[in-house]
């Protein structure tokens, strides 16, 4: 997300660019907990990531790659076709399914 990364520590810099930081981690976690989370999805990433074969919950990497990928979907979807519930792992599996088709 950049927050560790910033070029310039100067103090305002600091001010600014680790509370924006706190705020897009919030709405990630807020959007992955009301319309992202699926049972499937640590059984996805186990199933693609054998090493990881303890995970129980998905870690933030994860919220934001499923948030992501959803945008994308919604971006490549005609209107028509976009649901409210869009990120639902089925409705995100079919429009990867529509544009790789």
């Amino acid at each position: 997300m950049g927050v560790g990364q910033a070029k310039n520590r100067t103090r305002p810099a600091v001010e600014r660019t680790i509370p924006f930081g706190l705020y897009v981690y919030t709405i990630v976690v807020a959007w992955y907990v009301l319309y992202g989370y699926h049972p499937a999805d640590v059984a996805e990433h186990r199933a693609r990531s054998p090493w990881y074969g303890s995970k129980t919950t998905p870690s933030f990497q994860d919220m934001l790659v499923k948030l992501r990928r959803t945008i994308i979907a919604a971006r490549l979807l005609p209107t028509t076709q976009v649901s409210s519930r869009l990120t639902k792992s089925p409705t995100v599996h079919l429009a990867w399914a529509a544009v790789a088709a």
